[in-house]
């Protein structure tokens, strides 16, 4: 029963999608049972159709629903899990080439969006702080990690004690430091196609690398059931490149399967979850793990640029013991007056601030980026979820991919190929795809290098 009194004030149709998430949770509805239609819950409730609507597509994006035409909402199966509620490359294609006048660089930030101002006075203010001439602590300064914390318990349910977060500089040494922390007869699965420097690092540090295999919903299980000692890397909240998001059915099913193992963990890498423009942003896998196995990876560098260089890792308990018995200390490598600094900007309300400004910009460019290709749906689709700050773009041409960058570049536009995030060959229906970042493009630049590739790809 739905109770729209509740003593924590919500935004209505937040509280309508939360009490349904938690009845679909916890099996009071059951898969295949059919919600009310929205007309019917709105005059129950006596709140908007609109209203109602917003809480099902929620629902819906997360998984929890499937929408069937011209018949309703339908409750999906969930996996057999102890449940309890939702605790809040680019490829260096063009390296050596000239710098084009358009570059779609995936990974980008506007530094025009940044509040620089701000940053440049809580530099100035942590000089003057004590201890800003000595180390940090090994996993990083105590009064970071809590900020880090209380917001990554806010956006994304993450729940963990400060003292389990490292931080480093960089996602990719973290990931080599938790490399180091698991056996070497432990096998990485990794999501193909993935973030590439991933299965590098595991590689490189003697582990055995597994391509897992995907569908439209992320890393299929079945694969995976008689295999132990193995890890699956994944970022399920907006899978790189492809985009989608994987549903709550799947997620569960990725956490009931660590459960049978001995020794079965999962690396959810977050990377971007912040960017989410058609519905609120999905909870974290970490949120709805209540077996410890998730390890949450997540970084600074596309809210506030990648040359901050700080990254964080949260450990479940086993690995974090793990940590404190190596022989070698855990040092984070972060200057210690960039950790004071970002510590402040996050204490005093400017990391959010700048961030739910960034989420509008973005939103917009996205959407006027697809506007912009629009016009040649014919020859091209766009794939993907609404979120990120790239888009995936498949050409119907017959084109290849070489052939698309070669062919922009000489346009004066950088695009990107997706192969180099395939562990093995690249399938036939994505030889035609290239990446087409817009973190750092104005209006103008966007509506030119469009118009170029029309140009350069005949489209």
């Amino acid at each position: 029963m739905i109770d729209l009194n509740e003593s924590r004030p919500l935004p209505l149709y937040e509280s309508v999608y939360r009490q349904l998430r938690e009845e679909i949770s916890t099996g009071q509805r059951k898969a295949g049972e059919k919600l009310p239609s929205k007309r019917t819950l709105a005059s129950q409730l006596g709140i908007s159709i609109n209203t109602v609507e917003t809480a099902y597509r929620q629902l819906e994006s997360e998984g929890y629903v499937e929408a069937r035409e011209r018949s309703g909402f339908y409750v999906l199966p969930l996996s057999v899990l102890k449940q309890g509620t939702v605790r809040e490359l680019q490829p260096d294609y063009v390296q050596h080439c000239p710098k084009p006048e358009i570059d779609f660089a995936v990974g980008a930030v506007d530094e025009a969006l940044f509040p620089m101002g701000i940053w440049q006075r809580l530099t100035r203010a942590s000089l003057n702080t004590a201890g800003i001439l000595n180390r940090s602590e090994a996993q990083g300064d105590a009064g970071l990690r809590l900020e880090i914390a209380r917001y990554l318990a806010r956006a994304r349910g993450v729940h963990c004690d400060p003292e389990q977060i490292l931080l480093g500089p960089g996602t990719d040494y973290l990931m080599q430091v938790l490399s180091g922390l698991l056996p070497e007869c432990c096998t990485f699965a990794v999501e193909n196609p993935a973030y590439h420097k991933a299965y590098l690092h595991f590689s490189r540090m003697g582990h055995q690398v597994l391509p897992a295999k995907m569908d439209g919903k992320g890393v299929l299980i079945e694969p995976l059931e008689e295999l132990d000692n193995i890890v699956v890397y994944t970022a399920p909240s907006h899978q790189y490149p492809l985009g989608f998001a994987m549903p709550m059915g799947r997620r569960t099913a990725l956490l009931s399967w660590c459960s049978r193992g001995s020794f079965r963990y999962v690396i959810e890498d977050d990377y971007d979850s912040e960017f989410r423009y058609d519905a609120r942003p999905l909870p974290s896998l970490q949120s709805i793990d209540h077996l410890d196995r998730v390890v949450y990876l997540g970084t600074m560098s596309g809210v506030i640029s990648p040359s901050l260089r700080i990254s964080y890792m949260i450990l479940p308990p086993a690995l974090l013991s793990s940590l404190r018995k190596q022989p070698v200390p855990y040092s984070c490598g972060i200057s210690t007056l960039s950790q004071f600094t970002l510590r402040e900007f996050m204490a005093q309300g400017y990391f959010e601030k700048h961030l739910n400004r960034m989420r509008v910009c973005y939103k917009n460019r996205r959407r006027e980026l697809e506007e912009l290709l629009r016009p040649y749906e014919k020859t091209l689709r766009v794939i993907g979820a609404q979120a990120g700050s790239y888009l995936l773009v498949q050409i119907k041409n017959g084109a290849g991919e070489r052939t698309l960058c070669d062919t922009a570049l000489e346009k004066g536009v950088g695009v990107y190929p997706i192969s180099p995030y395939f562990i093995a060959e690249i399938p036939p229906e994505y030889r035609n795809t290239v990446l087409l970042g817009f973190g750092n493009l104005t209006s103008g630049q966007m509506r030119r290098g469009v118009a170029l590739l029309a140009e350069a790809w005949n489209l």
